[in-house]
């Protein structure tokens, strides 16, 4: 395994509800994460880890979206997903070796220059209720919280400086130093 990208938030950072029960509280969140980085089955392979901040969240999409789902409010806000992308920066930061891939960062930035006369300066973000704009983030993240093709493009221009010359000309079929078994070798789960 040369390299590791860990991409968690998105789910944690839903609201603690009835009917939701996949909120992980942000400290726990950043427990995890820690522990997923200096675990001795990922150190033993010695890969480049790159923890990758969630998306943005268009509440006032993912809102629409839960009420005709019969939800009685939203299951998910913007501004506490972004803290969740703020504890992975700051995870990052904590961790020499780990490169941060920003993709909170990059969506939004990307919204907002699609965005004709929004300032980011002057109030919340897109998506954000107080704001009272989806803006671009309607292209980016249709149902609010996955990413469109158009997201995964930027996701993809994110990460391939950072991979482009460890992969070019890697053999394949060289499995030197891997402490787990390539997926075609490993034992298969029979019905």
């Amino acid at each position: 395994m040369c390299a590791q990208f860990i991409l968690f938030g998105a789910n944690d950072a839903c609201l603690q509800l009835p009917v939701c029960n996949q909120h992980v509280p942000l400290d726990k969140f950043k427990e995890n994460l820690t522990n997923i980085i200096r675990h001795p089955n990922i150190t033993a392979h010695n890969p480049k880890i790159f923890l990758v901040t969630p998306p943005p969240l268009d509440e006032i999409r993912i809102t629409q979206i839960d009420l005709a789902s019969g939800h009685s409010a939203a299951t998910r806000r913007a501004k506490i997903s972004a803290s969740y992308s703020e504890a992975v920066r700051q995870i990052a930061a904590e961790h020499p070796g780990v490169t941060l891939i920003d993709l909170w960062k990059a969506l939004m930035d990307r919204a907002v220059a699609k965005t004709p006369g929004f300032d980011p300066q002057k109030g919340p973000c897109l998506g954000d209720p107080e704001s009272g704009q989806r803006g671009y983030l309607e292209h980016l993240l249709p149902d609010g919280l996955h990413l469109s093709g158009e997201s995964y493009r930027v996701f993809f221009d994110l990460v391939k400086p950072h991979v482009d010359s460890e992969w070019a000309g890697f053999p394949e079929a060289d499995r030197v130093g891997y402490i787990l078994p390539d997926w075609k070798t490993a034992p298969w789960l029979d019905d």
